[in-house]
């Protein structure tokens, strides 16, 4: 499954070293290639019953061939083309396109979880608030700036306007937590943004969500929690929680952006999230 508009167009460039490489081991790859949202799941839900399928593309097609690999119970592999490759990194691939292709042919199927937030499937994360918004504004940046490039100017461009939000966390049914929060993250996997690093510590297949949220920051504190979210040391903010959730429900008092594995998600005021377990077959190390 090839998306030839993801990493700038570099994706559409790999076709042929991909073949090459699967041909010279006895495989014959059969290309199908997305033609614009949604199509990659279609493809996928057309295929022949119990055929793996193998997403090259960025987090974006990832997120679509996951979602319908979910569904139909397929071996899903990935070919890292984007400008993000989060997935990979949380799988143990990383974002070199050889060692991926050594993995592919080498590597076992792995049994991870899969999550779902108000109906919408995804395999690495839900995020609400900043991160989404970021998200957002990385299709507006420049080009030229190339992937990480395009995640830090976002960044900067949203310092200045951001605010926090008023929220209310319930997990798994508990005490619920208000909070008036800068962002609120439902991980599966270990990295948003390309660079991101807000769940260092997720399992894909422990059954449970990482979910990170922050108490009211000023515009100096998320300038030190920046560093932090690269490193990986966000935990040890005083005003960051980390907990485990098997089901995260999250009700605000406006509508405000959200997105899962970098997809943007219709606008909303409450978002109900569950693991689904074991719920998805990859290709791994």
């Amino acid at each position: 499954m090839l998306n030839p508009t993801a990493g700038k167009g570099r994706a559409g460039g790999r076709l042929a070293v991909v073949s090459r490489f699967l041909e010279e081991r006895g495989l014959r790859p059969v290309w199908h290639t997305t033609e614009g949202p949604g199509h990659a799941r279609e493809i996928v839900r057309g295929l022949p019953e119990g055929l793996p399928v193998v997403a090259v593309g960025g987090d974006g097609t990832v997120h679509e061939v996951a979602a319908a690999c979910v569904e139909t119970r397929r071996i899903m592999g990935v070919l890292p083309a984007g400008s993000g490759n989060d997935y990979v990194k949380a799988i143990g691939t990383g974002t070199e396109l050889a060692r991926a292709l050594a993995v592919l042919v080498e590597g076992r199927v792995r049994t991870v979880d899969a999550g779902e937030v108000n109906g919408v499937p995804f395999n690495n994360g839900l995020g609400v608030g900043f991160d989404a918004e970021v998200a957002a504004g990385v299709a507006e940046a420049p080009a030229y700036l190339g992937g990480t490039g395009r995640y830090a100017w976002s960044v900067g461009s949203l310092l200045w306007g951001f605010r926090c939000h008023e929220a209310r966390l319930v997990l798994d049914g508990g005490e619920a937590v208000e909070a008036k929060t800068i962002l609120v993250a439902v991980a599966l996997g270990t990295t948003y943004g390309s660079i991101f690093r807000l769940a260092p510590g997720a399992i894909l297949d422990d059954g449970l969500f990482d979910v990170v949220w922050s108490e009211e920051v000023s515009r100096a504190e998320v300038l030190r929690l920046i560093p932090a979210a690269l490193r990986g040391t966000l935990a040890k903010h005083p005003k960051v929680h980390v907990a485990h959730a098997r089901e995260v429900a999250l009700d605000l008092a406006e509508e405000i952006p959200a997105h899962v594995d970098g997809e943007m998600l219709a606008r909303t005021r409450s978002f109900r999230a569950r693991v689904l377990p074991g719920a998805l077959r990859v290709v791994a190390p």
